[in-house]
């Protein structure tokens, strides 16, 4: 069995004021997986991704990442190996220009300034954003921002990569292009940790599923056995995907043998029913 990547065992984190964000979590992930944090707002995932990342410390419990304590000296060794995205890109973005947010994270971490430049062009080609290498990212649209946030992270190459919502007010080929880019990461052996609401994105974006509401994790599995099952949906204050919802119903009426996840599959099932 694939050593985890993760581990965490029985956390529990408090903001100040004593307002509880996360009870008792215990999770592991494995190299390569492509995991789903999944939850309505403020149900303590994205308190969650950032004890990940080592921006946030457990009041209680442990939190390992390759196999070194978040709480450990020597886990800011590891930093580059983790890129983090975060769901309002204005908190990412602080220099003048796009290419200089680009290459901050190279430059700290004192690459040869040859290294960078070739990086820094390899990864605004590939997120089709050259074009705005010179301009300030405050004048930049959102979705342009959403891409430049996730090209700051993919610079340095990382070994785990931490979304939150980064499906969140992008138009559909944004968010296509998103979702792709993301993937052909993954395919590389980057382990992808999604933290979202929507249900719609998930069965694209991850094989497996964490759902936590009110601080809490309420159940873990394959994203086809989450998707399609209400009950912890409902408990989660959360809806199946629409594409779900519509299959349940034809399946319940005995018109179809299989719910698909994704508008592609129930294409293809619905081909298959009628000819």
């Amino acid at each position: 069995m694939t050593n985890p990547i993760i581990t965490i065992n029985n956390i529990e984190f408090s903001y100040p004021a004593g307002i509880a964000a996360l009870k008792d979590i215990s999770l592991e992930i494995t190299q390569g997986e492509r995991i789903a944090i999944l939850g309505p707002n403020g149900s303590g995932k994205s308190t969650l991704i950032l004890l990940i990342a080592g921006l946030l410390t457990p009041n209680s419990g442990e939190i390992k990442v390759f196999n070194e304590k978040t709480t450990s000296k020597n886990f800011s060794k590891l930093r580059s190996h983790i890129g983090i995205v975060f769901q309002d890109p204005d908190d990412q973005l602080f220099t003048p220009s796009v290419i200089e947010d680009i290459e901050y994270g190279p430059k700290n971490l004192k690459i040869p300034n040859e290294n960078i430049k070739t990086q820094s062009t390899q990864i605004l080609e590939k997120m089709k954003i050259t074009h705005l290498k010179n301009r300030p990212p405050h004048r930049l649209s959102f979705g342009e921002k959403k891409k430049v946030s996730l090209a700051t992270a993919l610079i340095l190459k990382p070994e785990l990569l931490i979304l939150d919502e980064p499906t969140a007010n992008l138009d559909l080929t944004s968010r296509r292009n998103l979702i792709n880019t993301i993937n052909e990461l993954n395919k590389t052996g980057t382990t992808v940790i999604t933290s979202t609401h929507d249900v719609e994105a998930i069965p694209e974006l991850a094989d497996r599923i964490i759902i936590i509401n009110h601080g809490k994790k309420l159940g873990e599995g394959k994203t086809n056995e989450i998707l399609q099952n209400q009950d912890i949906l409902t408990q989660a204050g959360l809806e199946p995907p629409t594409i779900v919802n519509l299959f349940t119903e034809l399946k319940k009426h005995d018109l179809i043998t299989k719910i698909p996840l994704t508008l592609e599959e129930g294409k293809k099932e619905l081909i298959k029913t009628l000819t």
